[in-house]
């Protein structure tokens, strides 16, 4: 049996990711920061360790053949995370022989000016680099992301402030686990073409219909598009002939907030 290790396993992605890999019939071991439950349930196992100071990263990776490095940490210690920590784990990966060292990034980080953007570059750049057998897969945002982003913004109100004319192409991160579980089976591929949702929106379009659907009232004012916003705004987070999604914004909407539907 395969032995895949999952960095971020209990993150929004990673959540997804698990349960489909042991349904596969992978052997999964999640690797976490914090200390886990040993052996549990199926063919899942924790590995305990830590991208920052690379300790635990020996063990975890070992009889690994495949990684899934989908950490992060986009709001603080992010270079120490998702530059330097991958670099450790590069390290690990080639101690431990894995011949797949497999990367979830995100499209449009070579082209919008956004300092975690930067970083995911600089990790997807080390890992070209590395010599270790690798897939990059860039996708859109996932749909928890914008949702928690607008619930942010509406606890501040009473003014919706966002760059209403950015652009995003949000897509159901269980659609991006199934892609990538699928996509194991072709082994190292290098770079594989970006992933996005069904749909290209604006802020301001997703912001609507989050309210709607929330049930949340607020004056909605766009803000002007500058530096990294102005990036977005040309779409550079989107890939409209890259779109694979089936579930749209609304559809993901009307499944979290059930009881806001008309």
């Amino acid at each position: 049996m395969t032995t895949v290790l999952l960095t971020g396993g209990t993150g929004t992605l990673g959540r997804e990711l698990a349960p489909r890999l042991a349904n596969a019939g992978y052997r999964v071991r999640i690797m976490s920061r914090r200390k886990g439950e040993g052996n549990v349930a199926g063919h899942t196992e924790w590995a305990q360790a830590d991208l920052r100071t690379g300790e635990g990263l020996t063990d975890a990776a070992r009889g690994a053949e495949i990684i899934i490095h989908a950490a992060s940490s986009p709001m603080k210690q992010t270079r120490e995370t998702d530059v330097d920590g991958t670099t450790r784990l590069l390290n690990a990966a080639r101690d431990a022989g894995a011949q797949n060292f497999y990367y979830i990034s995100i499209v449009g980080v070579d082209r919008v000016r956004y300092a975690y953007y930067a970083s995911k570059l600089a990790a997807e750049e080390a890992i070209a680099a590395s010599g270790v057998p690798y897939t990059i897969l860039r996708a859109t945002q996932f749909h928890p992301l914008l949702d928690t982003f607008l619930g942010t913004l509406f606890r501040r109100g009473p003014f919706l402030l966002l760059p209403g004319a950015a652009k995003f192409q949000l897509i159901d991160v269980g659609e991006v686990a199934d892609h990538m579980v699928a996509s194991l089976a072709k082994g190292a591929a290098g770079r594989l073409p970006d992933i996005g949702g069904p749909k290209v929106q604006t802020a301001k379009e997703i912001a609507r219909v989050w309210l709607k659907a929330s049930g949340r009232r607020l004056i909605t004012v766009s803000i002007p598009a500058r530096g990294g916003l102005s990036d977005m705004a040309k779409g550079y987070l989107t890939c409209p002939d890259h779109a694979i999604g089936e579930i749209t914004w609304e559809q993901w909407l009307r499944a979290r907030y059930p009881r806001r539907q008309n």
